[in-house]
């Protein structure tokens, strides 16, 4: 493809954010009636690059060609006028709106100065829009939340490319994982609604971590890794394998040397947990083991953690620590047996952010520092700064509010709320996102530390880098099942990458 078949162009364009290069100097060609995929692990660029397209982001270098135009940035709602449209991985659908609702959204932005709701019109703007994706079932008058994922994904389609039944130019047509969530069978259903709008000479940007859906689908891909462009192929000219080892890098990180399971005891026993995303899992954890699933989004990896947590009910399985069975859905229980949840959203789910440090070490370990009348204030502070110090938490001041330490010093800090308890199993989802390069070492430092004591370890995280530099053994999960496993040196990043990709 050349740059004159491009109806939108990027030119080196380059985006930092204080001393971190996001971008550095990307170009890329956009081209109409193409499904143009963008690949690329956490932290490659993917998302930044969107956002300098629609508006959000403004680069630090480089310009925006569109139809002959240059623009050193742009604007959301300039964006939105030369006829770019996004559906992000959170497409912002209105769930307690009707479906007519949502979609007149788009139009309303369109025009702001309207200001007046013509139901009627709505429901057959609505019912126009979703017949030209050969959607005819969903009636506009549904109320979004009644939908299932698979509908509620083609009603974000239908809002964003109305235009086209409207006959405004719509050039580019920007898709961030949307069938991460979504079976197979809906997934495909999704991508040839995507194959027809791209027929209709929309220049299509597909983002997803599925590689066969990548080679699959799109007739372009664009590599990006650590910021930088890797390269831009034929779909036609590469295979799963061969994109893996563009998106992870020939070269891997030395990293420790993959032990397997110190012991053959098992310490955790799963036969087919179901419930939620997943469909039917076995798992068997060894003491001092970490075990690590790997799995795109909506593969039911943090289900699992939540399913044998208890914090999520399960539909059918069971679950036992050390030989006894784990009660379903009830999350203390499964605390007072030894099992600890360090979940995702550490700021909503496991943080108190308007009390002390020290409140927040000592709250799954009251009993310790405290009587059924009052909390040993001296106790529970002579235990905190213990625990500063034995997890570097900085500064050491148990009585700072616990929201003013960085993400990385209250990461740490959770991990060690719950590795006072001493529990025989620690599940952790995402434990080094968002948290900065030094945090993230001495966070899997803790991992391998307590796994030294014996503690058995699961981790989650969509950082396949970071699976295979702490994991014994990966899971692969795909739809809600386990696909395969990896042990010994089988254990690197491309690997996990390509199996989770193609499983």
């Amino acid at each position: 493809m050349s740059s004159s078949d491009a109806v939108v162009s990027l030119r080196g364009i380059t985006k930092t954010f204080a001393a971190q290069v996001a971008l550095e100097h990307i170009g890329v060609d956009f081209a109409p009636g193409t499904v143009h995929a963008l690949a690329g692990m956490n932290g490659s660029g993917k998302s930044t690059l969107v956002k300098v397209l629609a508006g959000v982001h403004a680069p630090d270098a480089g310009t925006i060609e569109v139809a002959g135009r240059r623009f050193p940035a742009l604007t959301p709602k300039l964006a939105h006028e030369l006829g770019f449209r996004f559906i992000h991985q959170d497409p912002g659908l209105f769930s307690d709106r009707s479906v007519a609702d949502n979609i007149a959204a788009g139009a309303r932005f369109r025009h702001s100065s309207r200001l007046r709701v013509r139901d009627g019109a709505e429901r057959s703007a609505a019912r126009r829009a979703l017949e030209e994706l050969g959607v005819t079932h969903i009636d506009p008058r549904t109320i979004m939340r009644d939908l299932s994922p698979t509908e509620r994904t083609m009603v974000a389609v239908a809002r964003a490319v109305q235009d086209l039944w409207d006959r405004i130019d719509l050039r580019l047509l920007v898709l961030d994982e949307p069938t991460a969530s979504l079976p197979e069978k809906e997934a495909t259903r999704v991508q040839e609604v995507v194959t027809s709008i791209a027929a209709k000479g929309v220049a299509v940007v597909y983002i997803t971590h599925d590689l066969t859906t990548l080679v699959g689908l799109a007739q372009y891909v664009t590599v990006l890794r650590d910021g930088c462009k890797v390269g831009t192929v034929e779909s036609r000219s590469i295979d799963d394998r061969q994109l893996a080892t563009m998106m992870a890098g020939a070269e891997q990180e030395l990293r420790p040397v993959v032990r397997g399971p110190r012991s053959t005891e098992v310490v955790l026993d799963c036969v087919g947990l179901s419930g939620g995303r997943v469909g039917g899992i076995d798992i068997q954890l060894h003491r001092g083991e970490i075990l690590g699933l790997a799995g795109l989004l909506g593969s039911g990896r943090s289900t699992t953690l939540r399913l044998i947590a208890g914090v999520q009910e399960r539909s059918t399985g069971t679950v036992e620590l050390e030989g006894a069975a784990v009660v379903a859905g009830r999350p203390r229980a499964a605390v007072e047996r030894g099992i600890a949840l360090v979940p995702e959203d550490r700021r909503a789910h496991a943080a108190f952010n308007g009390m002390s440090m020290a409140d927040n070490l000592m709250m799954a370990s009251l009993p310790t520092v405290a009587s059924p009348f009052r909390i040993d204030r001296r106790a529970e502070r002579d235990a905190a700064v213990r625990l500063l110090a034995d997890y570097d938490v900085r500064p050491a001041d148990p009585d700072k509010r616990f929201s003013l330490f960085s993400g990385g010093n209250q990461q740490k800090a959770i991990i060690a709320r719950w590795s006072r308890t001493a529990p025989k199993v620690l599940l952790l989802d995402e434990p080094t996102q968002g948290v900065d390069v030094h945090a993230r070492h001495q966070i899997h430092d803790a991992i391998r530390a307590l796994s030294d004591t014996g503690m058995s370890v699961i981790v989650v995280s969509s950082d396949f880098a970071e699976l295979a530099e702490l994991s014994d053994r990966i899971l692969i999960l795909r739809q809600g099942l386990v696909k395969s496993q990896i042990v010994g040196e089988r254990v690197d990043e491309e690997t996990i990458l390509h199996l989770a990709g193609t499983a």
